[in-house]
């Protein structure tokens, strides 16, 4: 039960005089008010006793229906942390009718009153031709002339306030992390605006809202609520005489979303720490609950409601570093080295690695056709086996395997990892990355192009850590879950629960997962892998880094990548890394992007209860002996021939007749850290 004192506080009715400063203090919300006071706080004094208005009013008493737009539902973090909510807020209305009776005079009056008050006060930008129309339609209707008021405001302000102004309440969204979700969550806009001419059927008392991007408009059905309805008899000076309220407004539901309000800080932190635009992905590997969603740069979502300037849009919208673009969920990017685990996962599911019995060399280049291929590195690695390989990132070795099995095998084994289809989200734009098409991929450069993870091969960072959840788990890619529960918003009860799902099944050998996790163990681990900088003790990180070519503006930008998972439960976390540098920038994975997701774990796991994490007792695995390369004296240079016969093709490369090499067709290389 709403107690009564709640009614007291509500905003004048029309036509009264404007609150002194001491009652107006009564009026400021605190933030996270509930949506029942924001009802009670807009409904008249008389709803308990409703006055019906006389049957035969007066010529000079007009009739109207208003509706009472409902209060809009809250997003909040798995914690409960308010993310969007609604609170009540005033905007100064002029009475027409008690002014003037021509569009001069009530044009001056504005003019004066702009004047009088503080220049802090968002006037509305009226014209003569919204006055001239008003009068003309609805003098004894009150006049927006400004939008809400800001909450800093000094309220001293309105005992200024003429007796031909009045204070109206509306409804103002808040976003109280500001830029942080503002991918995500998106924000609203009018869905009408303020009338000025013939008076319709049913008005409103303030524009309703819609929302415009994010979950703000895939969720407006749950989250737009249900307009009330009020009578009032109102006379020409637009006094409110009598009212009666037919029906109060539901408000929307709560929205709860699975974000950690602390993870989500964490990763715009490291994001920030970087400088350059890029995205942070963190779920739960066996839920698939996202965690942390951050795209870097953003921008304010409150810059929208009620509509954005010109000049603060064409800023960001022109900004170099593109505010607006969703990275973690939109971003299609060539994940680079990062796909190797997959590759090397294909080869073996489709019988052309024998686990680690298999060896191939790892020449610092290769030739294919009438081009020659770099490994990142200039020194040739010897003959490797699956580990090694991955752990050291070999192109040149996986070059020789996506090329022996095929673009048919590679992309088997992608789809079944979620690549090349769009991530279940509830979210307006979500991509889909690309996958080529394997019968028009499977010419040697393509293939060892697809090897390593470039060419056409495209995947956004959320599709990524979904990747790297299914390697964390072993069995499945889970279905990204965003939304865990709808609830009430007044009794908190839940009305809808939203189970975690499974999006697709490896069917992989868990042999072969096995020696792909050993890989990526190295690469974190391993004196000789290439993300030492990401090392933690307690969980132990398994990743793997990536550095490719990305094209913007038509200009190449090179782009690095970092993706793995902790070996550590409750959650068990998978994550995704990325970040691209500008005009002449040189990155690497382990340079450039392992620092992103190490500083957001050893800083989750060093306050646990903080993030609720738990850290591990101990390593779920034991340490892998991985073998190293087995040296090659000969130099090698290998002129790859289609066929099955891997050792073949070996000695083909030891002895064969070495060709004069063709400008070069490489890679970025990725430095060792």
């Amino acid at each position: 039960m709403i107690p009564k004192v709640i009614f007291m506080l509500r905003m004048q009715p029309y036509g009264m005089p404007p609150p002194s400063s001491h009652s107006l203090s009564l009026l400021r919300l605190p933030r996270n008010t509930t949506l029942c006071l924001l009802i009670a706080l807009i409904l008249p004094a008389v709803a308990n006793e409703p006055i019906i208005a006389p049957i035969d009013s007066q010529s000079d008493r007009h009739v109207g229906e208003f509706h009472i737009p409902a209060p809009r539902g809250m997003i909040v973090a798995s914690s409960g942390e308010p993310l969007a909510q609604s609170r009540v807020a005033s905007r100064i209305v002029i009475q027409p009718s008690q002014i003037g009776s021509t569009t001069p005079e009530v044009a001056d009056f504005l003019d004066s009153l702009r004047s009088a008050l503080p220049e802090e006060i968002p006037w509305l930008p009226i014209g003569e031709d919204e006055i001239k129309r008003h009068l003309e339609n609805r003098a004894w209707l009150p006049f927006p002339v400004s939008a809400a008021l800001p909450e800093e405001l000094d309220p001293t302000f309105y005992d200024e306030l003429p007796v031909t102004c009045q204070l109206a309440p509306i409804y103002v969204r808040t976003y109280p992390e500001a830029e942080l979700f503002a991918h995500t969550i998106g924000y609203i806009g009018d869905s009408l605006p303020d009338q000025h001419g013939p008076i319709a059927e049913i008005e409103n008392l303030w524009p309703p809202t819609i929302g415009r991007a994010g979950l703000e408009k895939t969720q407006n059905k749950i989250l737009k609520g249900n307009p009330g309805e009020i009578n009032r008899l109102l006379n020409d000076d637009g006094d409110v005489i009598h009212e009666m309220l037919v029906r109060p407004p539901i408000p929307g539901k709560t929205v709860v979303l699975s974000f950690h309000l602390g993870m989500q800080r964490l990763a715009r932190k490291y994001l920030e720490k970087t400088g350059r635009p890029g995205a942070f992905v963190a779920v739960n590997a066996d839920t698939g609950d996202i965690l942390a969603l951050a795209s870097y740069p953003s921008f304010y979502p409150n810059l929208f409601i009620g509509g954005i300037s010109s000049e603060k849009y064409r800023v960001l919208a022109d900004h170099e570093d593109a505010p607006f673009f969703d990275r973690a969920v939109i971003g299609e990017y060539p994940p680079g080295s990062t796909f190797k685990p997959i590759v090397a996962l294909a080869g073996m599911e489709w019988g052309k690695i024998d686990g680690i019995k298999t060896k191939l060399p790892g020449p610092a280049e290769m030739r294919i056709g009438n081009h020659s291929f770099k490994n990142w590195s200039s020194t040739p690695e010897g003959l490797m086996d699956v580990r090694y390989a991955l752990m050291r990132s070999c192109n040149t070795w996986f070059y020789q395997v996506g090329m022996d099995m095929g673009a048919h095998a590679i992309t088997d084994v992608s789809e079944r990892f979620g690549l090349g289809r769009k991530p279940h989200l509830p979210l307006p734009a979500v991509s889909s990355g690309n996958l080529p098409d394997p019968e028009n991929y499977n010419d040697d450069a393509s293939l060892a192009n697809y090897s390593i993870g470039q060419g056409r091969v495209l995947a956004s960072p959320v599709q990524m850590a979904m990747a790297m959840a299914a390697l964390a788990n072993g069995q499945h890619v889970p279905a990204p879950r965003l939304i865990q529960e709808i609830r009430d918003p007044v009794t908190g009860e839940t009305l809808e629960s939203f189970s975690p799902k499974i999006a697709s099944h490896l069917n992989l050998d868990s042999e072969s997962i096995e020696l792909v996790r050993d890989g990526m163990w190295g690469v974190v681990n391993h004196h000789s892998g290439t993300a030492g900088r990401a090392s933690m003790r307690r969980p132990v990180v398994y990743g793997k880094t990536g550095t490719s070519e990305w094209a913007e503006d038509g200009e190449k930008r090179s782009l690095a990548w970092f993706t793995g998972w902790v070996d550590a439960e409750e959650p068990r976390i998978a994550f995704a890394a990325v970040t691209h540098g500008r005009k002449w920038d040189s990155l690497s994975g382990g340079r450039s992007a392992a620092p992103i997701a190490a500083g957001f774990l050893r800083e989750a796991y060093a306050q646990p209860d903080l993030y609720a994490v738990t850290p591990p007792e101990k390593s779920s695995r034991s340490i892998p002996n991985i073998a190293m390369a087995e040296p090659i004296e000969e130099p090698i240079d290998i002129n790859p021939i289609r066929g099955n016969n891997l050792i073949g093709r070996l000695f083909r490369g030891l002895f064969g007749k070495k060709q004069k090499p063709e400008p070069i067709l490489e890679p970025i290389p990725e430095p060792i850290e």
